[in-house]
């Protein structure tokens, strides 16, 4: 049956719609096909500049990186904070900045740590890469002997000098007229004499400690006044018998030009003379070590002579009549009241005398001894090395080899 013309338009007004719904629905599945080209084609240009901007912040630190290992006087060509700023690098640019984080002074200490933090952007995009370097601390080579002077070095006829576990050294002329038991390492050496282990020489020479070292630890100090010789007397951080005493047992010395003798006392801490041109003379029995590892036990500001009996002789309270360890000065932890104690008859720690040093009897010396004039072995006397002076150096007694990355502490920061 034909359908009648009412039907047919119902017809054909239904078909009308399918196809201008089917139309709206192709034109959105278009505009969203295009939305989401245009949104990944922002994702791969953000990605893209992400990266740029991360290269370009490593870049940076790479760029401080070889600033500092090209320029040793870095810490005071750079300021303490922006060192470059917007600088191009490809299709992005960098900043970089250096900052000290204990005082904010680079130039005041090669010992202290440095942050550097590079800042990367590309368009929109944004990174901040940070890094801390630490100095590398080295030991001079002098903490490596047992003995090391920058002159000669002469053994007397007859004369016998231990050293164990590290070597003689000199910057000059070893003059052996007796024995030398040990090993050593010396520009020249004539005579060579009797040596029982090794003769370098010629040997490089070693650096000794900046000229100011001795002013440096005596403007730090605790003054003692000079009263005359020193006999039977305790000093240590809690025991001062002539004045005010000093937490890290660091005391200073001025004989104001005259020449100075210790005897039969105990130093549990760091001693510094002046004497320059003078002799200052430690005899008797002497015990004396440093209280702070990172400090010497004796720095002499003159010539030194070292005349122990460490062979026959220990340092007794009840010989002396005189209590080494009372409150303030405690020995291995302990302290009493009683004068019935004995201490070893030697000195452990680092010595250094900026004159001439001379060895006599049986002194015994536990550390090392550096010496900035002449040396004489007067005597049947022993050093034996201490390997923890070079494994921690005292302050001025190292240097610093450059600066390395801390390890962990590369990072991605956030403002």
């Amino acid at each position: 049956m034909p359908l009648s013309q009412q039907t047919l338009k119902r017809h054909h007004g239904s078909i009308y719609l399918h196809v201008l719904a089917s139309s709206l629905l192709t034109t959105i599945l278009g505009l969203g096909a295009l939305l989401a080209v245009r949104i990944q084609v922002q994702s791969a240009r953000l990605h893209r500049d992400g990266a740029e901007a991360r290269a370009c912040a490593a870049s940076a630190i790479e760029v401080g990186l070889l600033c500092i290992k090209q320029d040793s006087s870095w810490r005071t060509t750079w300021p303490n904070g922006a060192w470059l700023e917007n600088k191009p690098l490809g299709e992005g640019r960098f900043s970089l900045e250096g900052v000290d984080p204990v005082d904010g002074a680079l130039s005041d200490s090669p010992y202290e740590p440095v942050v550097l933090t590079g800042t990367g952007t590309r368009g929109a995009a944004r990174h901040k890469a940070q890094v801390t370097l630490v100095p590398v601390i080295r030991p001079l080579e002098a903490l490596s002997t047992c003995l090391h002077g920058s002159d000669l070095i002469r053994i007397n006829n007859t004369r016998r000098l231990t050293v164990v576990g590290a070597p003689l050294s000199a910057n000059g002329q070893l003059t052996n007229n007796g024995t030398l038991d040990g090993s050593a390492e010396v520009d020249t050496a004539n005579p060579v004499g009797a040596i029982t282990g090794t003769l370098t020489a010629p040997a490089p020479a070693k650096p000794m400690p900046v000229a100011t070292l001795i002013t440096d630890y005596a403007s730090r100090a605790t003054s003692i006044p000079y009263t005359g010789d020193i006999d039977k007397a305790v000093l240590a951080p809690g025991c001062n018998p002539w004045g005010p005493t000093d937490p890290n047992g660091l005391y200073v010395l001025d004989t104001g030009g005259n020449a100075l003798t210790i005897r039969n006392t105990r130093i549990h801490g760091t001693l510094i003379i002046r004497a320059p041109n003078k002799t200052v003379t430690l005899e008797g029995a002497m015990h004396c070590q440093n209280h702070q590892s990172y400090f010497p036990v004796l720095l002499v500001e003159g010539n030194l002579v070292i005349k122990c009996n460490s062979a026959d002789a220990v340092l007794s309270e009840a010989v002396n009549a005189t209590n080494y360890n009372p409150i303030g000065a405690p020995y291995g932890g302990a302290y009493d009241t009683d004068a019935s104690d004995t201490y070893p008859n030697e000195i452990r720690g680092l010595i250094h005398a900026k004159g001439t040093l001379t060895l006599q009897q049986t002194a015994r010396i536990v550390g090392t001894i550096v010496c900035e004039g002449a040396i004489t072995c007067d005597g049947t006397n022993t050093i034996v090395h201490d390997p923890g002076l070079s494994a921690c150096p005292p302050n001025g007694y190292r240097y610093v080899d450059g600066m390395a990355i801390s390890p962990g502490s590369w990072k991605q920061v956030v403002d």
